[in-house]
């Protein structure tokens, strides 16, 4: 029996084209996958059929209430993207019932704030004809919550190279999103104006302050963060487009919402650093 999960994805991606028909030896699957496999459906106008009511409920979004992940949701545009990030964040609170009120509050605002930085992210730079899809999971053992988003688009090195022309491959572009600029971009967040779209950067320094983990994948490069370290593989099957999953602790963090943006975000930017477009 297979698992697939934030660790392994890159060694499953020839199984979406259904010539394959293993995925009924599939025992686990994180979010990851299953945003992978709807868009690549989507894009490739193909249903991959299997046996595994485990797999079939998650694939074909047959959400159900009291589970401990979500389902599964479409973006096209940044309309609607606040009602979608608050229902995913609803959805994950459920299973944090033993935090205080305060703490409640704390990750309320930073899950909220992640998903809705990266559900931005491919509306307005994927170019994905199918849009992207996105997931959230909370896993009771280790009290963390993983989400992921997956497009069809032309990838970070497409959008790179439109302003940074010394940017050579899918590489750097990802390191080039991961770094701290300065946005283009305001939108309403907890109904008030904010600066947003520190996107990729934002999640870094979420996930270095409370060691999470990260996936990336843009067309032929995958870049995982993981305990303080980064991995970087050429993928022997190409994915096209992005795909964005991080996962971290509860437990860890030890920053309100404020002092976060205060610290991380709007403190001490740089206005000769580069804009940010992720």
């Amino acid at each position: 029996m297979k698992n697939i999960n934030m660790f392994n994805v890159e060694n499953f991606l020839a199984l979406m084209d259904g010539k394959q028909n293993i995925f009924n030896d599939i025992k686990w699957i994180e979010p990851i996958y299953i945003a992978m496999i709807r868009a690549y459906q989507n894009d490739n106008q193909i249903d991959i059929f299997t046996d595994n009511d485990y797999l079939r409920q998650m694939i074909q979004n047959d959400y159900k209430e009291n589970k401990t992940y979500t389902p599964i949701e479409k973006i096209l545009t940044r309309m609607g993207l606040e009602k979608i990030s608050t229902h995913l964040t609803s959805i994950m609170l459920k299973n944090f019932q033993n935090l205080s009120s305060e703490d409640q509050k704390d990750l309320k605002h930073y899950l909220q704030y992640l998903f809705l930085e990266l559900m931005n992210n491919v509306a307005d730079h994927s170019h994905s004809v199918v849009g992207g899809y996105v997931m959230a999971q909370y896993y009771p053992r280790n009290k963390k919550v993983q989400f992921v988003v997956a497009d069809r688009g032309v990838a970070f090195l497409e959008n790179m190279k439109l302003t940074f022309s010394d940017v050579q491959n899918e590489e750097e572009a990802i390191f080039k999103a991961l770094k701290k600029g300065i946005t283009s971009t305001k939108q309403k967040m907890y109904g008030q104006e904010k600066n947003a779209g520190y996107g990729l950067y934002a999640m870094f320094e979420i996930l270095k302050m409370t060691d999470g983990h990260f996936v990336i994948i843009s067309n032929d490069t995958l870049v995982r963060y993981a305990h303080g370290e980064f991995t970087i593989k050429k993928l022997e099957q190409e994915w096209k487009g992005v795909v964005v999953s991080f996962e971290f602790f509860e437990a860890n963090i030890n920053y309100n919402m404020d002092d976060f943006k205060r610290n991380y975000l709007w403190g001490n930017i740089d206005k000769d650093e580069d804009e940010d477009y992720f």
